[in-house]
């Protein structure tokens, strides 16, 4: 598990990165289409859809962060009030439904990256879909391995008297490999 939480936790770091890369390229994209529009007078058609695309990507990569940490939408306070057995099952059976609906995604994803995606043209970009689509497989499959290790670390929690649902940031130098 050691082995599979330090790949976690360098995923993380590289999404995290990636997220920024494209948040700044997602603000410079509206701001020239802003620019050309409003102040030129001379609208582009491709800053809006670039910006759609790299939203769907940091929508999809970020979402592997917010797994990581259980950061996700959630109402927790009737399984607060279950027994501790019951509020782990409840944890357990929630990340495996997560965890079908996330090999659906990663499986749909990649057929249509891999089929339809060199197929279509975007229109305004002129590039194939596959870069459109590509977020999708990968989002899913960072999504799944930062899954794993927060079912782990939720399952330690409960061992340890804590609640599944609660991210307990790890101390650095934790052997989890999260420090």
């Amino acid at each position: 598990m050691a082995t599979l939480s330090r790949l976690a936790l360098r995923c993380d770091y590289l999404t995290r990165g990636l997220t920024i890369l494209l948040m700044g390229s997602m603000t410079v994209s509206i701001l020239i289409g802003v620019f050309f529009r409003y102040v030129l007078n001379a609208p582009l058609a491709w800053p809006p859809e670039a910006a759609r695309f790299m939203l769907v990507a940091i929508t999809l990569l970020a979402s592997s962060l917010a797994v990581r940490r259980n950061k996700h939408l959630g109402i927790t306070v009737v399984v607060s009030m279950l027994p501790r057995a019951a509020q782990v099952t409840v944890f357990l059976a929630g990340n495996f439904l997560i965890f079908l609906f996330l090999c659906v995604l990663l499986v749909k994803g990649f057929e249509l990256t891999v089929f339809e995606g060199p197929n279509q043209i975007a229109p305004s970009l002129q590039v194939p879909m596959t870069v459109a689509f590509v977020s999708l497989p990968v989002g899913a499959l960072l999504m799944i391995l930062q899954l794993f290790v927060a079912t782990a670390r939720g399952v330690e929690q409960y061992r340890l008297r804590q609640s599944p649902f609660e991210w307990v940031e790890p101390m650095p130098g934790d052997s989890s490999g999260d420090g």
